[in-house]
């Protein structure tokens, strides 16, 4: 969000005769931005007794059963790129998150086929997730089914 902030002094230090076109190129990105945020706040992920959705906005959005979610915990690391996307070196695994930080482990067993569109289909048995509470996430998970 600092777009917003350094946009207002970017259009300053241009002339008077160029800020209308630093406008126009300026509020579709902060617009996107926020949008972005909003797509996030309005849909975290979703758990159900029989399902669990994994959102990352207009990145994708994959369902696990819930009865094939095995184990939840805390994990601290990071997977290149953004959205749903495979994990490098563990070809059993995908990453769902908005940047490249996830910190929640789930542990799937039956493994379940995960589209990842350009990468193929993945027959996932971990899905490393992003959650804005991860301690709220894995206690709705647990509170769900057996962890």
């Amino acid at each position: 969000m600092t777009e917003a902030f350094l946009a207002f002094f970017v259009s300053a230090m241009l002339p008077p005769v160029l800020r209308p076109y630093h406008v126009a190129f300026e509020v579709p990105l902060v617009l996107t931005a926020f949008g972005a945020v909003a797509a996030m706040a309005r849909h975290p992920h979703a758990v159900s007794p029989s399902h669990v959705v994994l959102r990352t906005g207009f990145l994708g959005e994959p369902t696990l059963p819930r009865d094939a979610v095995r184990s939840a915990s805390r994990e601290m690391r990071t997977v290149s790129g953004r959205g749903l996307r495979p994990v490098p070196g563990d070809a059993r695994a995908v990453a769902c998150s908005v940047g490249s930080t996830v910190d929640v482990r789930l542990r799937v067993d039956p493994p379940v086929a995960v589209d990842l569109g350009r990468a193929g289909v993945v027959r996932a048995a971990t899905a490393h997730v992003s959650a804005d509470s991860p301690e709220a996430f894995l206690r709705a998970v647990r509170a769900s089914g057996t962890s």
